[in-house]
């Protein structure tokens, strides 16, 4: 079952379930509100005074909402699997809530798609690396071993295409304006790890979970 909600999440959300659900669909209002604008310090401060809590309380929850619309557009949510999560982890959701929110969901995915492909126009894509290992040998002034340094070039571009196709058709004045290269260097301990963390990642790549997540943005 998908997880859309994590625990810090469903916290804030439960404040909105014990209000009346007119307050829910406001809520629900100013969370597309977030998205297209930011957060409306004005109207959450009256709103934190009309539910007689605080700011903090009043952006929490709005946070939750808009985060719930977002990672349910991101991995293409069905409706059997939003009643299914959002009951797992939101254990006194009722069935009008329930559906105020896949409604909410519904409603803004095509919003919510549009903004998350014009906020991705910027990536940059891993193209190759170069590095080499600098260490100092036989020197007398150390008094310790030397830590070897591993230097390492990135070589990214901002336009993913097909290996294949550059070799065809790339020129030096697109190399120009999509390439980058960024430099940095690390110790072998710390490169240890950032391999670990790296298989790790290519593994969970292969779940279901992930696949659901990414599918909408390769579409």
């Amino acid at each position: 079952m998908a997880r859309i909600i994590r625990p810090g999440q469903a916290n804030q959300l439960r404040f909105l379930l014990e209000q009346p659900e007119e307050v829910l669909i406001e809520f629900c209002k100013l969370a597309i509100e977030y998205i297209n604008s930011g957060i409306n310090e004005k109207k959450c401060t009256v709103a934190a005074k009309k539910l007689s809590t605080t700011y903090e309380t009043v952006r929490g929850a709005l946070e939750a909402l808009v985060a719930l619309l977002i990672d349910s557009t991101k991995m293409a949510i069905s409706e059997r699997e939003f009643y299914g999560a959002i009951q797992t982890s939101l254990e006194n959701i009722d069935q009008k809530q329930s559906e105020i929110l896949w409604q909410f969901i519904t409603s803004k995915r095509n919003l919510v798609d549009n903004v998350m492909r014009a906020s991705c126009q910027d990536e940059v894509y891993f193209r190759d690396l170069e590095w080499r290992i600098e260490g100092r040998i036989a020197s007398r002034n150390l008094r310790s071993q030397a830590t070897p340094v591993i230097k390492m070039k990135f070589h990214l571009d901002t336009e993913c295409v097909s290996e294949y196709r550059e070799k065809l058709h790339s020129t030096p004045e697109t190399e120009k304006h999509t390439r980058r290269e960024v430099l940095a260097e690390t110790d072998p301990v710390m490169l240890q790890h950032m391999i670990r963390v790296l298989e790790q990642a290519l593994l969970e790549a292969r779940t279901r979970r992930v696949r659901n997540y990414v599918k909408p943005a390769q579409s």
